[in-house]
C-alpha cells in the first residue's frame, strides 16, 4: 500500500512542477481515527467511515482511497477554516459524503438524492461528482482525482452547512477551485492553494488564447454561464476565479475584505449590507440572486474601483500564469 501511495505522491509532484511556489511543509497526517461500520443500501453494500466532521458511505474497493479519504477530508476541513478565516464548530453533525465504486452505482444513487426529474444535469457529469443541498455524491475516479473533487465539492458542502447567506459565485467557486490544490508525501497531505496545476493551465490557456473575461462580466457569472459558453469559456471562468482568490489573499486589504464578507455571510448580515443599494435582492441562492448581489458585495467588501482593480488583477494573473 505504501508503495502505491508513494507512486501517487510522485505523480502529484510531477504534475505540479509548472506552478511557481514550493510546498511549505509536509502537511498533516491522513491516518486518523475512524469508526468503520457496514453500510447497506437498497442495491449494494459497502462501508460507513465516521470521522470527526464526516460520515463517508462508500462501495469502493480501492483500499488506498477508503483508508486515506477520511483523513484527507479532515485535513481539507481544517484548510477550509484557514482559507475563510472562520472558526471551528465542535460538536456539529458529521457531513455526509457518498463515494460509489462505479459510475453506474453513482447514477442510481443520484436519482435517489436529487430525484429522477432533476437528475439529468447531474448525470451528464463525466467525472467526479457534485454537492447537492449539503450532500456530496462522488464515484471513484482514482485516488488523486477523487481527492481533488472531494476538496472542491467539500468546500461547497462546508459553505452549505456553515453560512446563513449565500455567497456570490465569484467567491464560492473561486474558493472551491482554490481548495483543490494539494501535495502528498507518504501518508501526509499539505494543501497548496497557489499550486493547482489544472487551474494554472486553465488560466494560462485563457490568457494565451485571448479569452480573458472582464471583471464586471466575471462577477455576474455562475457555473451555468461558464458551461453554456463552451469549454473555452469554462476554462477561463474557473482559471480566472482561482487567480482572483490568489490575488485577494496576497493583498492584505483585499484579504481582510474577503474575510469580512465571509464572516457576514455566516452571521446572515447581507440583507443589511445591501439595504442601501437600489438593487432588489431576490431570495435564495439562484442565478437571479447571484446577478443581483455579486457586484454590490464586491464593491462593498473588496474594491469600488472595478476598472482599476481589473487592470491590477489582470497584470497579476498574467504574471501568475508565467507570461
Amino acid at each position: 500500500m505504501k508503495r502505491e501511495l508513494l507512486f501517487v505522491a510522485g505523480l502529484v509532484l510531477s504534475l505540479a512542477a509548472g506552478c511557481a511556489e514550493p510546498v511549505a511543509n509536509l502537511g498533516e497526517p491522513m491516518a486518523v481515527s475512524v469508526r468503520r461500520l457496514p453500510w447497506d443500501n437498497s442495491e449494494t453494500s459497502g462501508s460507513q467511515l465516521l470521522s470527526d466532521h464526516y460520515a463517508i458511505f462508500t462501495t469502493s474497493s480501492n483500499r488506498i482511497l477508503t483508508t486515506f479519504l477520511p483523513g484527507f477530508m479532515e485535513a481539507a476541513y481544517r484548510h477550509y477554516l484557514l482559507l475563510t478565516g472562520l472558526g471551528d464548530r465542535p460538536g456539529t453533525q458529521p457531513m455526509p459524503i457518498y463515494v460509489m465504486g462505479t459510475r453506474q452505482e453513482w447514477a442510481s444513487l443520484t436519482e435517489s438524492v436529487v430525484g429522477k426529474n432533476q437528475a439529468g444535469p447531474y448525470l451528464s457529469l463525466q467525472a467526479g461528482g457534485y454537492c447537492y443541498k449539503g450532500v456530496c455524491v462522488f464515484w471513484d475516479i482514482g485516488v488523486m482525482a477523487t481527492f481533488s473533487v472531494g476538496a472542491h465539492e467539500g468546500m461547497h458542502q462546508f459553505f452549505h452547512h456553515r453560512l446563513r447567506d449565500h455567497l456570490p459565485m465569484w467567491l464560492e467557486e473561486g474558493l472551491c477551485a482554490t481548495a483543490e490544490g494539494y501535495h502528498v508525501t507518504d501518508d501526509r497531505v499539505a494543501f497548496t492553494p497557489q499550486r493547482n496545476t489544472i487551474r494554472f493551465a486553465d488560466l494560462r490557456t485563457a490568457i494565451v488564447q485571448g479569452r480573458w473575461i472582464p471583471l464586471r462580466k466575471l462577477l455576474a457569472m455562475d457555473s451555468s454561464d461558464a458551461v453554456t459558453g463552451g469549454t473555452e469559456r469554462a476554462v477561463g471562468y474557473y482559471g480566472q476565479l482561482w487567480a482572483l482568490i490568489q490575488f485577494l489573499r496576497r493583498q492584505p486589504n483585499y484579504r481582510a475584505g474577503m474575510e469580512r464578507l465571509l464572516a457576514d455571510a455566516e452571521a446572515g448580515r447581507f440583507r443589511s449590507t445591501l439595504a442601501g443599494t437600489n438593487q432588489p435582492t431576490p431570495p435564495g441562492g439562484g442565478r437571479a440572486y447571484n446577478q443581483a448581489v455579486s457586484q454590490p458585495l464586491f464593491v462593498h467588501y473588496i474594491c469600488g474601483d472595478l476598472d482599476g482593480f481589473d487592470k491590477e488583477f489582470r497584470a497579476f494573473a498574467t504574471k501568475l500564469a508565467g507570461l
